[in-house]
């Protein structure tokens, strides 16, 4: 007879058992390092995603809308100097704004008041029916802005005001409105350049950003094409980078 059987044989064990067994030995000396619960495991999509991107043409135009829009898109707390300034300037606009126009109803009111075509004709007999005349009746008529600036400034009409000192006052009213909407027009031109200004600087800034974001090599060329009131007006950048 041969010899017994011992319980170390393998002779009847499958391979697959085996391999089994030793991944399950394997598991029972490996240590597990607990998680700490206060640590939350980090997100394979927050290893991954890249920094947001911010477009420099999406900047440029947010200034032109909203001056300092652009810049706070990009992070930059500047835009916060171009948006007060923006709002200086039409706050500064609607106050001489509505000052100038508050002025023209005064002095076209007094005007109103003060001169008077008979009395003009009646003084003049010679100005009937005569160039002047179907001028200041047409301006009355069509042009009323006209009108209130011939009746006090050319002297071909001043004998239609009641007095002379009148006319004068009545100058210096018109002058005040002009010059509250003279300073409106200035401070819609401010805001206009605001605008140009706050466009301009987002591209400068946004370009020295990429700069340091692309390397000593790369190179940034911004190319605008604008005219007033055409259809080919563009915008674009192009990224070189020096071969090293």
């Amino acid at each position: 007879m041969g010899p017994a059987a011992s319980l170390l044989d393998f002779e009847g064990t499958m391979p697959q058992e085996i391999l089994l067994a030793q991944r399950a030995i394997a598991d029972s000396v490996t240590p597990h390092t607990p998680l700490d619960p206060g640590v939350p495991a980090a997100s394979p999509t927050e290893e991954t995603n890249p920094k947001l991107h911010r477009s420099v043409g999406k900047a440029f135009l947010m200034n032109l809308a909203i001056p300092g829009a652009g810049h706070l898109y990009a992070g930059e707390k500047r835009g916060f100097v171009h948006l007060g300034l923006e709002g200086m300037a039409w706050a500064a606009y609607l106050y001489y704004h509505d000052r100038g126009k508050a002025k023209e109803k005064e002095f076209e009111t007094y005007a109103d008041g003060h001169w008077d075509y008979t009395r003009w004709i009646q003084s003049n007999p010679q100005y009937q029916n005569s160039p002047e005349d179907s001028l200041i009746i047409y301006f009355r008529d069509h042009n009323r802005q006209q009108y209130y600036e011939d009746i006090g400034k050319i002297s071909t009409y001043w004998d239609g005001w009641d007095t002379q000192d009148n006319r004068n006052f009545y100058r210096g009213i018109r002058a005040r409105s002009n010059n509250f909407l003279k300073n409106a027009h200035t401070a819609v031109a401010g805001a206009f350049v605001n605008r140009i200004v706050s466009a301009v600087d987002i591209l400068r800034v946004m370009k020295n950003k990429s700069h340091a974001a692309l390397g000593e090599q790369t190179k940034i060329r911004f190319n605008m094409r604008t005219k007033p009131f055409a259809r080919d007006n563009a915008f674009g950048f192009v990224v070189t980078r020096g071969l090293d």
